[in-house]
């Protein structure tokens, strides 16, 4: 008969990539569906306990399982659909024929069982798809960030626009109002002008006084 291997938790829980606490609630959860020494390692006849074994077969159960969660599943959802997936499955039972090894008796387990490949390629997709939600998920995350940052920069050129239009129509006035102070500063540095050269210009000779200073020369022999 062929030796089962049997893997420890610590092993199982790092192949799974869970927690050995986690590892322990499933295997409890499940018990029905692993094997004695993964489910039930509990000696009931001697009140003694032992450890927790994981066979090949247990391996891959569980890893159903965690697909199976990992889609959002309720324990009783998962337990349900590990009924469709293993409708023959059994406890252990181990019966001795007189001097011949032990045979351990179990519905088809799943190394023997035609469903074997399906199974794994079912775990295999559902860890896929798990994978593909959660890259789907950080990359919504992802966009949700970067649009929150696209619209506060939004937010905040609207606010610089419009402290720029402010401060265009601000120095729109201020212009307009020195156009108004600079014409009028020429307008009355003109008329000051004007007042200046009209006292500086020389007054026009009368020529009637001209006229009456030339008949007197004459008469007077000027």
């Amino acid at each position: 008969m062929a030796e089962v291997r049997y893997r420890l938790p610590n092993e199982v829980a790092t192949q799974l990539q869970i927690s050995p606490s986690t590892l322990r609630r499933w295997s409890k959860e499940f018990s029905s569906f692993l094997s004695d020494a993964a489910g039930r390692p509990h000696d009931e006849d001697e009140g003694k306990i032992s450890h927790r074994r994981y066979t090949d077969e247990d391996l891959e159960i569980l890893m159903t399982i965690k697909g199976l969660l990992t889609e959002g599943m309720t324990y009783p959802q998962v337990a349900n659909r590990l009924d469709v997936l293993h409708p023959y499955r059994t406890d252990a039972s181990v019966l001795f024929d007189d001097d011949e090894d032990p045979v351990t008796t179990l519905g088809p387990s799943l190394q023997d069982s035609p469903y074997v490949p399906a199974m794994t390629v079912l775990a295999d997709t559902l860890h896929t798809v798990a994978d593909g939600q959660q890259l789907l998920l950080g990359s919504q995350q992802a966009n949700r960030e970067l649009l929150t940052v696209v619209l506060q920069d939004n937010f905040n050129l609207k606010q610089e626009n419009a402290k720029l239009r402010d401060r265009m129509l601000e120095l729109e006035r201020d212009l307009i109002s020195t156009r108004r102070r600079e014409d009028t500063q020429r307008r009355n540095l003109e008329a000051r002008l004007r007042r200046v050269e009209e006292k500086l210009r020389p007054p026009e000779p009368d020529p009637t006084q001209n006229r009456r200073s030339g008949c007197l020369g004459r008469i007077l022999g000027f």
